[in-house]
């Protein structure tokens, strides 16, 4: 291979805009390089309806972490460029369990997984098939990651089985252990009876 094709095999770096627990990229090549490649981030109209690529932190801390990404504090390049860790500093002050949730996420991508972030519910991901088209298939698994700390309700854990079941999607309980490997617990069915109005158990 010669010296000018390893140039053009070369990624490209991209700048982005810090926006409180986002990142807005609004350069056209980051739906190709980052959504169309490797289905990372949403994409969103600005006002001048325009095409922007939204970044969650989780999808951020990834791209910083591959060396994709430019981002300066306060978002002023005669500043610091922030690097893995000051971003995972910066934005665990919106959520304190974006570590562990990146190790989950890391873990499920490393794996050969499609995973989309945001669901809600406290379902943190939705993952596809692999070789799956995320914008015209559905979500094969929904996670759901649990952390020490933070039990889950039985209710909780009620209300999401039924979502999944409902969905037709599988769904995964997911934990960090002590050595920070990630734990996965499939709930094919899960149903709470109420004494009260069965009687017994």
């Amino acid at each position: 291979m010669t010296e000018e094709s390893n140039e053009k095999t070369e990624k490209i770096q991209l700048e982005g805009i810090i926006k409180k627990d986002k990142v807005i990229v609004t350069d056209y090549k980051g739906i190709e390089e980052f959504y169309n490649t490797s289905y990372i981030g949403t994409i969103e109209q600005n006002s001048d309806k325009q095409d922007i690529l939204i970044l969650d932190a989780i999808e951020v801390l990834l791209l910083s972490e591959r060396n994709r990404i430019l981002l300066w504090k306060d978002n002023d390049q005669s500043k610091a460029l922030y690097d893995f860790e000051g971003l995972l500093t910066y934005f665990t002050q919106f959520d304190n369990r974006l570590w562990h949730k990146y190790i989950i996420y890391m873990d499920l991508r490393k794996r050969g997984y499609i995973v989309r972030t945001g669901y809600g519910n406290g379902i943190e991901f939705r993952v596809y098939k692999r070789g799956a088209d995320f914008e015209k298939d559905t979500a094969k698994f929904l996670i759901f990651p649990v952390f020490e700390g933070s039990p889950i309700e039985l209710r909780d854990l009620d209300k999401m089985s039924r979502v999944a079941m409902g969905s037709r999607k599988d769904l995964i309980v997911a934990t960090v252990d002590s050595l920070s490997k990630p734990i996965y617990y499939s709930v094919k069915k899960f149903q709470i009876l109420n004494t009260e109005e069965n009687g017994n158990l």
